[in-house]
């Protein structure tokens, strides 16, 4: 599955938050999740690539060293364990709304209690006060070995002490005291420039979703998923139309459903970019999909789900057409790691 989330039900060791990271999934609130697609405020969809920061023998650069030692000398912080937040955090958090309503929610029990109501991880919350008055926070996620940084709060009238960087400096550097070998600070999207801040630290590694392994960024920068997917179905497209057989490369928006409906009863539609083949020419509704992580391509048969997306455009921002419906899987009809033998494939069912 390219795009799950799971809930548990009761607290999960450290060492099950480190398995989940280590295999490049990543905490949202309480739940765990996979994907590897990001569909933006602008409701655009973007590739996205895991990273982690390894911590054995990290050392700051000289920036986040003065980072580190000015604000050190100004204000004030401590660590705690995160417990559901209190009228402090949610006035701060407000004001940090106003002014970036796309990088925070409308309320913080999202990260500390989820939206089960079950503390599953062990979360943790940096507090920075000016005095006594509290100026931001963050919270990160503790595993055994691993930790992951999941928000980063400011009062905008300080945004000028690059308190947003501060916080991730402060995370890594309590890990690091501690013994954490990994930093997980989420994801960058190639297409997306918003999340680059995150490679400013160090030595980046990169999870590589076609061999599940951890790669230095800067040795083999990553392929954005979108364009794997994207070059992998244009083949299937290419064998089609050397077969006198026709295939429309679309995107998906409501593969997101996938996170709220995912059940034994309806399996939801789960590729953010599909190969359409019109009903016109096939004799029921298919589709070609491609997964990253096993290279298997599969001609599916879907379904109205019955279900509605408020929010798709027809279009994306560079002119891509959409399908525009939520869709569930009826049958995988057939599946190969060949572009050329899923094409003639295809054949059985025009």
């Amino acid at each position: 599955m390219a795009t799950s989330i799971h809930h548990p039900k009761s607290p999960i060791a450290p060492e099950q938050l480190d398995a989940y990271l280590s295999k490049g999934w990543r905490p949202a609130g309480q739940g765990i999740y996979t994907a590897e697609f990001l569909r933006a405020d602008d409701e655009q969809i973007y590739g996205c690539i895991q990273l982690r920061l390894p911590l054995t023998g990290f050392s700051f650069k000289k920036r986040h060293r003065k980072l580190l030692n000015r604000n050190g000398k100004r204000f004030r912080h401590t660590v705690d364990r995160a417990t559901t937040p209190d009228a402090e955090l949610e006035a701060l958090n407000q004001r940090y709304l106003a002014l970036h309503p796309e990088k925070t929610r409308e309320t913080l029990d999202h990260h500390v209690i989820g939206e089960h109501r079950i503390k599953a991880l062990d979360t943790r919350i940096i507090r920075i006060y000016d005095g006594d008055k509290l100026i931001a926070f963050s919270y990160f996620d503790l595993g055994r070995k691993t930790a992951y940084s999941k928000a980063g709060i400011y009062d905008p009238d300080y945004a000028a002490h690059s308190l947003g960087i501060y916080t991730m400096v402060l995370e890594i550097q309590w890990l690091q005291n501690n013994g954490v070998l990994f930093y997980h600070p989420g994801y960058v999207a190639p297409r997306y420039p918003i999340f680059n801040y995150k490679m400013q630290f160090g030595q980046m590694e990169f999870f590589q979703l076609s061999t599940g392994s951890w790669l230095p960024y800067d040795d083999q920068h990553p392929e954005d998923p979108y364009d794997l997917i994207e070059a992998a179905l244009t083949q299937v497209q290419s064998a089609l139309a050397g077969n006198g057989l026709t295939g429309r490369l679309v995107e998906y928006p409501s593969y997101t459903a996938c996170y709220h409906y995912q059940t034994s009863e309806m399996e939801m539609l789960d590729a953010a970019l599909i190969l359409y083949l019109a009903p016109t020419v096939y004799k029921t509704e298919l589709i070609v999909t491609y997964t990253i992580a096993d290279g298997i391509y599969r001609i599916v048969e879907i379904r109205d789900s019955g279900l509605r997306d408020m929010n798709v455009k027809p279009f994306s921002n560079n002119g891509r057409a959409r399908f525009m419906l939520p869709a569930m899987v009826d049958e995988v009809l057939a599946s190969s790691p060949s572009a050329t033998e899923i094409a003639g494939l295809v054949r059985n069912f025009s």
